[in-house]
């Protein structure tokens, strides 16, 4: 049997805009044209790894382009790129998701003969190499946008085939926690089927497990909003044959232009804005030279930390915009980066231990968060019997999630700052 190599990508959500930037960033002369082309720059990006690395086929997991953004612009790009992996010889295997559902396709577009654009149900494609059979691809689309069964169930192994066998399906796998959780599937789902692998897409996060059967996500080719970080791509997976079964690695290559990033920045002992502009400054710029030179632009979110004099500054809205706005000259850097927003996490400079030892109100309070800090596990049973009414509720649930250990450690913070700040006598 022959080594097989694939290049396996997801989630390109092409034509779709960035989330959640001003309007100031929109308006950006050439940082703005490259967020705009973000998305086609990554399909771009695809095909030309593809054309480098002549793998055996590609594999598209779904979500290719975005319904709720309905765009011929993103659906020609991708025949064109196929157009060009069809002159190489190269096949491409394509399974729609719930943004990209079967109904939504454009009928008027005519694919290569290159192209494998699998249906409602799974169907199976040999691939073939110099005339011998060289693996077996299986897939299925989601006929509609709202898929709940589990599709994964549905795939059987071909004994009649002695080749590489691969998956390929959208879905969300247990343990997840993307709320929108369509063609739900366990892991135990996956491996009963006896394929060798599984090309997975849905989930915008990388993650991979390699027992046995190698199940992969590739993670989105381009993050598309403050908590997609990191660079974002696809993966070029080698099968290679073993005794028993097949032996898959994979190397992940960067699609994306753009990367989001989420900064912390202490300012303990720092006392002047000047000096915190300098420190920011700092901060972007050498978090932009850390990145390769693929990298185009960085959008970035900084978290201000510590205890500082500044505390009650930056808690004027019009201070953070001040800084913000004094940070745009940025953008014209290589690469470009855009400042999106502070998020001021700092405390006052004061004696706790001061404060802990009054007999009053406050030291009680102080002495309270204390005991919740030490014990996590009475701070969580306390929140979690205020917020029951709030998670009881039929649409909150849907669309709030309950706090995790950080996010409830920075409520314990927060509210001890508005403790001080409300019952200090100033």
């Amino acid at each position: 049997m022959d080594i097989v190599r694939y290049i396996h990508a997801a989630d390109l959500h092409l034509d779709t805009p960035f989330q959640g930037l001003a309007r100031e960033a929109a308006q950006s002369g050439h940082l703005s044209r490259i967020m705009q082309d973000a998305t086609f720059t990554a399909l771009e990006r695809l095909f030309r790894f593809c054309e480098e690395k002549r793998p055996d086929f590609l594999v598209l997991a779904g979500d290719i382009y975005n319904q709720e953004n309905y765009s011929a612009k993103a659906q020609l790009a991708l025949r064109d790129g196929c157009r060009r992996l069809d002159a190489l010889g190269i096949r491409v295997f394509m399974a729609h998701g719930n943004h990209d559902p079967l109904s939504s396709r454009l009928t008027a577009i005519h694919w290569p003969e290159n192209v494998t654009v699998f249906g409602p149900d799974v169907e199976s494609r040999l691939l073939e190499k110099d005339g011998r059979p060289l693996a077996l691809i299986h897939g299925i689309s989601h006929a509609g946008s709202r898929e709940n069964r589990n599709l994964a169930q549905l795939f059987r192994r071909d004994d009649t085939q002695d080749v590489f066998q691969l998956g390929v399906l959208h879905c969300t796998v247990e343990g997840e926690t993307k709320s929108d959780r369509y063609a739900p599937c366990s892991l135990d789902d996956l491996r009963r089927s006896r394929l060798d692998a599984w090309a997975l897409g849905h989930i915008h996060q990388r993650r991979q497990w390699e027992e046995e059967t190698f199940i992969a996500y590739s993670g989105n080719a381009q993050g598309l909003h403050i908590n997609e970080t990191g660079p974002r791509g696809c993966l070029l997976v080698t099968a290679c044959p073993r005794e028993g079964g097949w032996r898959c690695e994979s190397e992940f290559l960067r699609l994306g232009p753009v990367e989001w990033q989420k900064l912390d920045l202490p300012l303990d002992a720092v006392d002047s804005l000047d000096a915190l502009e300098d420190r920011l400054t700092r901060l972007l710029e050498e978090s932009a030279r850390a990145l390769d030179g693929s990298c185009e632009a960085i959008i970035a979110r900084v978290t201000l930390t510590g205890r500082t004099p500044l505390d009650e500054q930056l808690r004027k809205a019009e201070v953070c915009a001040d800084l913000q706005e004094r940070l745009l000259h940025l953008a014209a850097n290589s690469p470009r980066i855009w400042l999106k927003d502070l998020l001021v996490e700092t405390r006052p400079l004061l004696d706790e231990a001061e404060y802990r030892r009054r007999e009053d109100l406050l030291g009680e309070t102080m002495r309270l968060i204390d005991e919740m800090r030490r014990h996590p596990e009475q701070f969580a049973e306390l929140g979690e019997t205020a917020l029951a009414p709030l998670f009881a509720h039929a649409r909150m649930r849907k669309a709030l999630a309950p706090p995790d250990t950080e996010e409830s450690r920075r409520l314990l913070d927060e509210a001890q700052r508005l403790c001080i700040d409300m019952l200090e006598v100033r």
